[in-house]
């Protein structure tokens, strides 16, 4: 068996989430990320992006707050996988607000899709989406 990553390593290693890794060194999270947990991060995949013009997401780059903001509404604290989430309603993030869950032929959060589930890690777990939380 694969010795399992941390959240950072891991989603470096998928590749689908440059734009959120970009974030979270700008912001100094990758060592919390790397040695902290479990946590639970609805992942936008850089897809997610191509919407956004390119000096809107430059100015929240520039914003610490604003962008913290944004990616603390994608993370919850503790570990929960596809079948963790078919029985929930909603998930307080670690920003304190909570994410609406639903289950009608597939799990969404707020609006968006989960696109790969349980993408496991030695300190969390990982669940790719298609669009951007926004609180």
């Amino acid at each position: 068996m694969t010795e399992l990553k941390n959240l950072i390593a891991t989603a470096k290693e998928k590749g689908s989430f440059p734009t959120l890794m970009k974030a979270a060194e700008k912001l100094k999270l990758v060592s919390k990320y790397s040695n902290e947990g479990p946590f639970t991060i609805f992942a936008p995949v850089e897809s997610a992006f191509e919407s956004i013009p390119d000096d809107v997401i430059d100015e929240s780059f520039d914003d610490h707050g604003y962008l913290l903001g944004i990616i603390n509404y994608h993370i919850v604290e503790g570990r929960y996988a596809t079948k963790d989430l078919e029985g929930l309603s909603e998930l307080e993030t670690i920003s304190g607000k909570k994410l609406r869950i639903t289950n009608n032929s597939g799990i969404k959060v707020e609006t968006a899709n989960i696109i790969e589930n349980d993408i496991e890690c030695s300190n969390g777990i990982i669940h790719a989406i298609d669009e951007i939380l926004v609180p």
